[in-house]
């Protein structure tokens, strides 16, 4: 029944590319804000729907959240090895994830950072 739980939980596609990006690293609004184009707004209530599946969590680090996939979530070891499928072959997943590669490039000590916050360390 979680398995049933989980596919409902990723259902629509922006939910879906947030948790396809979210297989890779942890990763704040802002980041995903960057890396999928997508409305902040909308972004956040995704996220929300998510937490209330149980699909993802939220790290605090002062005033950012860090989203994650719960163990509960990454513990459906088939629907992670279709999920890493997807995005090989989904052309929209497979663009957020050369996205993503881009952004990685700009991280400093392995902590992935979003343009907002490095306008707000300068």
């Amino acid at each position: 029944m979680k398995s049933l739980n989980h596919l409902k939980g990723i259902s629509n596609n922006t939910k879906l590319r947030l948790v396809s990006l979210l297989l890779e690293n942890e990763l704040c609004v802002c980041e995903l804000e960057e890396i999928t184009h997508i409305r902040q707004a909308n972004i956040s209530k995704n996220l929300i729907s998510l937490k209330d599946s149980g699909i993802v969590d939220v790290r605090r680090d002062k005033q950012r959240g860090f989203y994650f996939l719960t163990e509960s979530f990454l513990s459906n070891v088939h629907l992670m090895s279709h999920l890493r499928e997807l995005k090989l072959k989904e052309p929209q997943l497979e663009k957020d994830f050369q996205e993503f590669l881009k952004h990685e490039e700009v991280k400093d000590e392995n902590i992935y950072v979003c343009s907002a916050y490095r306008n707000e360390a300068s």
